[in-house]
C-alpha cells in the first residue's frame, strides 16, 4: 500500500484546478487544454458586477463528447468573475458552449481533451452490488470514516494540523459541515461566513461571500489530495447565526449555489443534515425537496444521504443512495440492509472519549469492536473522538490531532480487509443475536465473538480449512488449527476475538484438527455434559471449572450455574498442537414443584412488583400467605386505568410507588432480573425507543428499559460493560404487532439474556455481560421516561418484575397460568 505522502506528491499536479483554462473567446479555442478523467475543467469568464449578480445573472454550459451531453451550472465568484466547473467522466475530446441571460457570457465555445486518470485518481465513489461502494473505475472502496464537524472553521493553523493528522490516519471519508457549529466544546467564532453581512444574524442571504466558498472548496481539495471523501453536511441544528432557518427560497438558492461550486469535485458526498429531525423549522417535505434540488442540479450523481437524531428519514426513497445512520445498535445492520436494500453507513455509533455526555465516552476497545461488528454485518462504520482538552480542541468538532487508541486498530482492520476477498463479494450470514459472520462460502469465513458463545458454522466445499485467530486489539494473528468441511461447532476462548477460515492450498501442510462436541451446551444446574472428539490424537480437556481430563470422550457434571469455557487441546505425532473451545451455559436450577402453583403469576419467590389487572390482586404474598407489599401506580398526563384495570398509555405514564428501593437492592444483590408483561402496542411508529417498562432517571441514564423501536421490542440493561445508558449493546429481542396482545418475559442471569414470547423462547444470547454493581437510584415507570420525551402508546397488563432469573420451563408455565387466568376472567 502506498504511503499517503507519496500519493500526495504524485497526484498533486493533476488534482489541482487546471492550468490553461483562461477565458475563452467566441468560436473554437485556439488550442485544446488537457484534463484528466474525473479531474476538473474550469471555465473562467468576465461578466457584470453591478446589481446582484447572484440573482440577476444566469450561466450554464453544455459539454459534449460524441453523443454524450452534460449540463453544468455556473456561479458568480465575485469581482466580475464567473465560473463553470466540469468533471469529465469519459476520455476524448469534449466541446462546450455556454448559455446565459447576459450576452457577454452567452455562446462562449471551446474544446478540451480528457486524458486518462493519474495514479490514485479512481473517480467518484459509486454504489456496487446494492449494498457496497466502489470507485467509478471499479477499484474497491472500503469506507473507513471519521467526523470533524467544524474543522474548516478553525483557522489555518489547526486546519493544517488536521490535514497532517489525516495524512497518517486510516480514514478515507470525513464528515464536515458547511455552516459553522455552535455546540458544547465548540463556541469559537469562525473566520469566514457563507453570506455577506454582519455576525451574528445580519445577513444578506441573496449574496454569497466568495472568500468563504474559496476557503471551503480548498479544504475539500486538500482532502481529495489525501484520498479522502468529503461528506459535506448541508444543514445542521447547532446554530446561533440564523443559517438553520433561512426560509425556503434562501435554502433552495444556497443548495444550487453549493452544487454549482462543488459538484465537479470527485470526492464530494452530499449529507443533507446532521440530525435532521432536530430542526423543527423544516418538515419532511422540505428534506424531500432538498434531495431533489441537489439530484437535479448535480450532473455527476454524487452519493446522497441524511443523518438522523431520534427519528429516521425514509431511506427507501429513490433519491437516497445510502442509509446514513446514527445508532449504536450494530446488531441490526443485517436487518437494515434487507430493509433498505442500500449500503448501510454507521456515520455515528458514539464516540471514543471521556466527555460526560453518554454519546461521547465509549472506550477505544468499544470503538474497535463496533468497526469489526459493522464490517462483519456487511456495513460501514464511522469513527469519532471526544477527549476533553483544556482548549476544547476535540477532534469530533475541530480536528487537530487524534489522541485515542482506536485509529491504529482501525487501520489494522482496513489493511486486514484489503487482504480478504473484495468486500462486495462477502455476505453477512450471522444473526441478530450476537453471531457476526462474513463469508464467501467455500472460500473465506470471518467470525467475530463479542463474548464467548458456541456457534455452528457450515463450511462449504471438500477441502479442509485452515483456522487462524485474530486479536483485534493486539493486532496479532495466530494459528489455531484445522476444520474439516461440513458442520463445525466451536466457541471463542475469550471476548473480542476473530476466527478466520480459509481452505488449504493443494500440497500445503495441514495442521492438526481439534474437533469438540458436547451432548448439551445449555441447561439448568446440575448439568451433565458428555464431551467427545474425533480421531486418535492426544487430548486434554479443560472444563473451565478447575477440573480437566485426558480422556477422548469424558463426561462432566457442572454443579453450579455460570458460563464455562471448555477447551480441547490435541497434539499429533510431530508434537504440533491445535485447540478449540465450547461454551457451556449452566442456568440457575428450575424451581422445584412448579406444578403446585395454580394461579398467575406462579411462584412469588423474588417477586418485587406485581400488576394483576384487578385491584385486589396487586399484592405480593410470601410463602406463609402474608402480604409483603401492595403495588400501586400514579397516573401522569393522559395515562389511565382501563376497564380491565390495565394501564392505558398514550401521552402519559404510570409511576410506581414504594418499590424503587427494593427493586434496586434486591437486583443488585442477585444480579438477576425478570420483566413479565402483556403488552399491546397501538402502532408501529414508535421510536426512541418508546419506553414500555423502564427503571430509569432520564433519557440518558437507566438500570433497564423494555421499549419499542418501530416493529421491534428493545432491551437496554445496565452493567459496567453496557454503560450508564445501557447502549453497549441495545438488544432487539423480537417483533411486535400493532393491536395484538403479546405475553412477554425478558430474563437476565449474568451473561445470559432470554426472551420468551407467549411461552416460547424467541431470543437468547450472551451479548450482555456483567453484573448490576453500577445500578443506581431510579424510578420504575410504565409508558415513558421520568423526564418525559419517550412516550409509548398502548396497553400493559399482567406485569410481574422479579429479582431472579426465569428459565424456559418456568416461562412456559407462567404463560399457561396467564392464559388460564384470562379464560377464568372471561
Amino acid at each position: 500500500m502506498l504511503k499517503r505522502s507519496a500519493i500526495i506528491m504524485r497526484s498533486f499536479l493533476v488534482l489541482c484546478f487546471l492550468a490553461g483554462c483562461s477565458a475563452p473567446i467566441r468560436g473554437p479555442a485556439e488550442k485544446t487544454a488537457a484534463v484528466e478523467r474525473w479531474g476538473i475543467f474550469e471555465l473562467t469568464l468576465r461578466g457584470p458586477e453591478g446589481g446582484n449578480p447572484f440573482l440577476d445573472v444566469e450561466l450554464s454550459a453544455r459539454f459534449r463528447h460524441q453523443d454524450h451531453v452534460v449540463e453544468a451550472e455556473g456561479f458568480y465568484d465575485g469581482d466580475g468573475v464567473y465560473r463553470v466547473r466540469f468533471m469529465p467522466g469519459t476520455s476524448g475530446v469534449w466541446s462546450y458552449v455556454t448559455e446565459s441571460n447576459r450576452p457577454e457570457l452567452d455562446g462562449r465555445q471551446g474544446k478540451f481533451t480528457c486524458v486518462k486518470a493519474s495514479p490514485g485518481n479512481h473517480g467518484p465513489v459509486r454504489i456496487r452490488n446494492t449494498y457496497y461502494f466502489a470507485y467509478a473505475d471499479g477499484s474497491p472502496y472500503y469506507q473507513v470514516g471519521t467526523t470533524c464537524y467544524a474543522w474548516v472553521h478553525q483557522g489555518s493553523e489547526i486546519e493544517e494540523q488536521t490535514l497532517r493528522t489525516l495524512a497518517e490516519a486510516p480514514f478515507n471519508k470525513l464528515r464536515m459541515c458547511v455552516f459553522p457549529k455552535d455546540y458544547v466544546y465548540n463556541k469559537n467564532e469562525p473566520q469566514y461566513y457563507p453570506f455577506e453581512g454582519t455576525p451574528l444574524k445580519d445577513w444578506d442571504f441573496t449574496r454569497f461571500d466568495p472568500a468563504f466558498w474559496r476557503h471551503f472548496e480548498q479544504r475539500v481539495l486538500d482532502l481529495q489530495r489525501l484520498g479522502i471523501e468529503a461528506d459535506i453536511i448541508l444543514f445542521h441544528p447547532y446554530d446561533r447565526w440564523g443559517f438553520e432557518d433561512m426560509g425556503a427560497e434562501n435554502d433552495d438558492r444556497y443548495l444550487r449555489y453549493e452544487v454549482a461550486r462543488l459538484a465537479a469535485f470527485r470526492n464530494v458526498w452530499w449529507s443533507f443534515a446532521n440530525e435532521y429531525d432536530f430542526m423543527p423549522a423544516k418538515k419532511e417535505s422540505d428534506w424531500d425537496r432538498f434531495f431533489n434540488i441537489v439530484k437535479d442540479n448535480d450532473p455527476y450523481n454524487h452519493l446522497r444521504g441524511i443523518h438522523n437524531g431520534r427519528q429516521w428519514y425514509d431511506h427507501t426513497k429513490s433519491w437516497v443512495t445510502h442509509a446514513s445512520i446514527q445508532s449504536s445498535d450494530l446488531a441490526s445492520g443485517r436487518e437494515w440492509r434487507h430493509k433498505y436494500k442500500k449500503p448501510i453507513v454507521y456515520d455515528e455509533c458514539r464516540y471514543e472519549g471521556d466527555i460526560p455526555q453518554g454519546w461521547g465516552n465509549i472506550t477505544a476497545m468499544q470503538m474497535v469492536r463496533r468497526f469489526w461488528i459493522g464490517t462483519l454485518s456487511g456495513c460501514y462504520v464511522g469513527h469519532g473522538e471526544t477527549y476533553l482538552h483544556p482548549e476544547d480542541l476535540l477532534w469530533w468538532a475541530k480536528g487537530g490531532v487524534l489522541r485515542g487508541e482506536s485509529p491504529a486498530r482501525i487501520a489494522h482492520l482496513k489493511e486486514f480487509m484489503a487482504s480478504a476477498p473484495p468486500f462486495e463479494q462477502l455476505e453477512p450470514i450471522g444473526d441478530e443475536k450476537g453471531s457476526y459472520i462474513l463469508a464467501k462460502p467455500g472460500e473465506y469465513y470471518l467470525v467475530y465473538f463479542v463474548n464467548p458463545q458456541t456457534i455452528t458454522l457450515d463450511l462449504a466445499g471438500e477441502r479442509p480449512y485452515r483456522i487462524d485467530g485474530i486479536d483485534p486489539w493486539e493486532m496479532k494473528l495466530e494459528p489455531v488449527g484445522t476444520a474439516s468441511p461440513g458442520r463445525y461447532t466451536f466457541s471463542s476462548p475469550r471476548s473480542d476475538y476473530v476466527y478466520r477460515f480459509t481452505p488449504y492450498r493443494p500440497g500445503e501442510k495441514i495442521r492438526p484438527e481439534a474437533k469438540a462436541a458436547a451432548s448439551v451446551i445449555s441447561g439448568a444446574a446440575p448439568l451433565e455434559v458428555k464431551f467427545s472428539t474425533a480421531g486418535k490424537l492426544k487430548c486434554r480437556w479443560d472444563f473451565g471449572d478447575g477440573t480437566s481430563s485426558t480422556a477422548a470422550n469424558p463426561t462432566h457434571t457442572y454443579m453450579r450455574s455460570g458460563q464455562y469455557i471448555t477447551t480441547l487441546t490435541v497434539i499429533d505425532d510431530e508434537d504440533l498442537s491445535a485447540g478449540t473451545a465450547l461454551m457451556i451455559n449452566v442456568l440457575p436450577p428450575v424451581p422445584k414443584n412448579l406444578s403446585r402453583y395454580k394461579t398467575w403469576p406462579g411462584s412469588h419467590s423474588g417477586l418485587v412488583f406485581l400488576w394483576g389487572n384487578d385491584r385486589h390482586s396487586n399484592r405480593i404474598i410470601d410463602s406463609d400467605g402474608k402480604t409483603v407489599r401492595t403495588c400501586q401506580v400514579e397516573a401522569r398526563g393522559k395515562a389511565k386505568i382501563g376497564q380491565r384495570s390495565e394501564m392505558e398509555l398514550a401521552g402519559g405514564a404510570f409511576l410506581a410507588r414504594g418499590v424503587n428501593d427494593d427493586l434496586l437492592s434486591t437486583c443488585k444483590a442477585s444480579n438477576q432480573l425478570t420483566i413479565e408483561g402483556v403488552i399491546t402496542p397501538d402502532n408501529l411508529d414508535q421510536r426512541g425507543p418508546a419506553r414500555i417498562i423502564t427503571f430509569s432517571k432520564d433519557t440518558g441514564s437507566r438500570n433497564f428499559t423494555l421499549g419499542q423501536e418501530n416493529e421491534n421490542l428493545i432491551l437496554r440493561l445496565r452493567t459496567p460493560k453496557t454503560g450508564v445508558n445501557a447502549l453497549n449493546p441495545q438488544i432487539s429481542l423480537c417483533g411486535v404487532k400493532a393491536g395484538e396482545p403479546l405475553h412477554v418475559i425478558v430474563s437476565y442471569y449474568p451473561s445470559n439474556v432470554y426472551c420468551y414470547l407467549n411461552g416460547k423462547t424467541v431470543y437468547s444470547s450472551t451479548d450482555v455481560q456483567g453484573d448490576f454493581s453500577n445500578w443506581e437510584d431510579c424510578y420504575l415507570l410504565f409508558g415513558d421516561e421520568y423526564s418525559g420525551e419517550r412516550s409509548w402508546a398502548g396497553q400493559i397488563e399482567g406485569v410481574a418484575i422479579y429479582s431472579r432469573f426465569i428459565g424456559p420451563v418456568e416461562a412456559a408455565h407462567k404463560y399457561a397460568l396467564y392464559q388460564q387466568r384470562l379464560t377464568t376472567r372471561n
